[in-house]
């Protein structure tokens, strides 16, 4: 134990995670936040956060966070699935809002690892069924919302 505990250890902190380093983390993070424009808006892109760990022997923290730095949970290696995972759980915990929700069942879907390894979210109602790739939600929008949706997009690009 320190004997200042009101020092602290920066070196410990989260920081955001360096994504030219990781293709595979921006790729996964962009998909999250494609979903979040989507469905979410107001909620605001994501980031990726890392708090090293204090122990050699434990693994790093992986956190997705709000741009005003709000975060919860974590996960360990992430990888797509996790990714999006992160982000679930910081949207429900911080906004305190279930998301995404199955259209169909009109309850939340969890992020999971589909066929091919690619990331998926799924929907465990009924028998279960994916709803569609993670960054593919739009997709599944009712048809008037999927068209408003287009429409800013073709705006913001235009």
């Amino acid at each position: 134990m320190s004997h200042f505990p009101h020092r602290r250890d920066f070196a410990r902190e989260p920081h955001p995670v360096d994504l030219t380093a990781r293709p595979d983390l921006a790729a996964a993070l962009d998909a999250v936040n494609r979903d979040l424009a989507a469905t979410l808006p107001e909620a605001g892109p994501m980031r990726l956060m890392c708090t090293p760990s204090d122990d050699e022997d434990l693994p790093d923290q992986f956190h997705a966070a709000l741009p005003d730095d709000r975060r919860h949970g974590s996960v360990q290696d992430p990888d797509a699935a996790r990714v999006a995972e992160a982000a679930q759980e910081t949207v429900h915990a911080v906004l305190w809002q279930v998301w995404p929700v199955c259209p169909e069942h009109r309850t939340g879907v969890h992020a999971d690892a589909g066929a091919n390894e690619r990331a998926v979210w799924w929907c465990r109602a009924g028998e279960g069924h994916e709803l569609c790739e993670v960054g593919e939600l739009a997709q599944t929008l009712p048809g008037r919302q999927r068209r408003a949706l287009r429409r800013k997009e073709r705006r913001r690009e235009g």
